[in-house]
């Protein structure tokens, strides 16, 4: 399994290139990136940028979109099964879920994962990739513990920056045998049996403690 779990931060900001330049690399060629801005309701501007980033890196871009209608489904699949990298966005993490699973997606997603395509996830899409993780809850004003798909075990907290969220983190910490936390900025890493962290500020435990 290849996973590259993104704690957050600005795609387009100066401190995030050295995260973008990253995931281009875990290719040994020009890779094919399919892009779900699904926890972002398909923001227009997100993908205008996710696009323009990427390509001025060198990769070749897709835009999965599920909130309109100008994708067949077929051609929805058919561009992330040849992925070579899926990138799934942050925003709404319940969002992200329920859509994912309304359309079907959520099935196909973990076939290719399985099969050796990378996955990258920011946020809410780093999310879905563990056990359990630290969201924002309805309201907006605080953050709790939510189930992912289980690729990995634990819990992850992104935006570890964020001091009340990084309290709730610290709350179910004991409950939690494996955990990352991940502020902005920063991404964990692992490839087959390898694993590793880029950036700094990171609160690993359990199997993730290299």
């Amino acid at each position: 399994m290849n996973l590259m779990l993104i704690g957050g931060g600005q795609l387009v900001a100066p401190s995030h290139q050295f995260i973008n330049r990253h995931v281009v690399q875990l290719t040994k060629h020009a890779p094919h990136i399919v892009f779900l801005p699904t926890a972002s309701r398909d923001e227009s501007l997100y993908q205008y940028q996710f696009r323009d980033t990427y390509e001025a890196l060198g990769a070749i871009v897709s835009v999965v979109t599920l909130f309109d209608d100008e994708q067949s489904m077929a051609t929805q699949r058919r561009l992330i099964e040849r992925a070579d990298i899926l990138y799934v966005g942050g925003g709404n993490y319940p969002l992200l879920v329920q859509t994912l699973a309304l359309k079907g997606m959520d099935v196909l997603l973990e076939q290719v994962v399985e099969r050796g395509t990378w996955y990258v996830g920011v946020s809410a899409g780093a999310i879905y990739a563990m056990e359990f993780g630290i969201r924002t809850s309805e309201d907006g004003t605080d953050y709790c513990l939510d189930t992912g798909q289980g690729w990995l075990s634990g819990c992850l907290c992104p935006h570890l920056n964020q001091e009340k969220r990084a309290t709730r983190f610290q709350e179910h910490l004991s409950q939690m045998n494996h955990a990352i936390g991940l502020p902005d900025d920063t991404a964990y890493i692992l490839s087959g049996t390898d694993h590793y962290r880029l950036g700094e500020g990171h609160a690993l435990y359990g199997r993730y403690i290299k």
